[in-house]
């Protein structure tokens, strides 16, 4: 990537003058187009059956006005991403870098190859690690812990009104069931949401350290999908997807990543946990 300003393009950011991640944002926009029509479709299909189903009048358009909100926000983000598209195919071909330029950001050989100074004495740092939840993990998941149960408890009191009348599940109809699949479904979701994080503490405490290279990135404005390689302690080499909540790497940076010795497919990036190592007393290193 040159020092140009880049521009935002949907969940992408692309450079319009040496074209870094320009064929991946063109990519992503064409693929929303195409799943954009998918989805209205379903919605469409959705909001006319529970406003037939509902059999009285006032509950049916509590529901279209209830389900139209999405259908409006999915027209007008099929119109930005077709404007985005628009603009994207617009620019000048890349200007071609002179020869003996200094090589991109996303080049293996230069700079950007080396690790991160924010993670070089992570690397030195042996096993057992102490560590803590970042700032960020507290704030996400004490948000994700209070919306799931507060939604649950909402399902649940609905179920023991129906319940409480007969005293018996005979009562029970689609509408029950599938509010009762809801509930447990939040339930697994909130289960496996804090197995991961539970992995993630064993590994950034336990784990072998390697140092990954990032092969592509997909971008957004709160976190970044990230493809990247790296070698265990037998020279194995993986290739992973994780996330950036930093977002501060590119293409061709490199970053930890912590890895289950028994299973180095057993991994986190550094950049991608919510929680941060505690380098020395008084001082930690942020991890996402």
């Amino acid at each position: 990537m040159c020092r140009a300003a880049a521009v935002s393009a949907g969940k992408l950011t692309y450079c319009p003058h040496c074209g870094w991640q320009k064929k991946e944002a063109e990519a992503q926009l064409r693929l929303n187009l195409k799943i954009a029509p998918i989805i209205f479709a379903l919605m469409t299909v959705l909001l006319a059956f529970l406003f037939f189903r509902s059999g009285q009048r006032q509950n049916g358009g509590l529901i279209g006005i209830f389900l139209a909100f999405p259908l409006i926000a999915l027209v007008v983000s099929y119109a930005i991403t077709r404007r985005n598209l628009r603009i994207l195919m617009a620019q000048p071909p890349p200007v071609a870098q002179p020869a003996g330029a200094a090589p991109s950001m996303s080049g293996a050989g230069g700079q950007a190859a080396a690790i991160d100074p924010r993670y070089e004495e992570l690397l030195q740092m042996p096993a057992p690690r102490k560590v803590r939840l970042s700032r960020r993990g507290q704030f996400n998941l004490s948000l994700v812990l209070v919306v799931i149960l507060v939604f649950v408890s909402i399902l649940l009191v609905e179920l023991y009104r129906s319940w409480a009348v007969t005293k018996s599940f005979d009562a029970f109809h689609f509408r029950e069931w599938g509010m009762l699949g809801f509930a447990l479904l939040l339930l697994l979701i909130l289960m496996a949401q804090w197995r991961t994080v539970a992995r993630d503490r064993e590994l950034l405490q336990n784990g072998d350290i390697a140092t990954a290279r990032i092969l592509q990135k997909w971008g957004n404005r709160s976190a970044s999908a990230i493809k990247y390689e790296y070698q265990d302690g037998s020279g194995e080499k993986h290739i992973q997807t994780g996330t950036d909540y930093t977002q501060k790497l590119q293409e061709g940076m490199r970053v930890p990543v912590f890895y289950d010795r028994e299973n180095p497919n057993r991994q986190v990036p550094a950049c991608g946990t919510y929680y941060e190592v505690i380098q020395r007393e008084g001082g930690t290193r942020e991890t996402a």
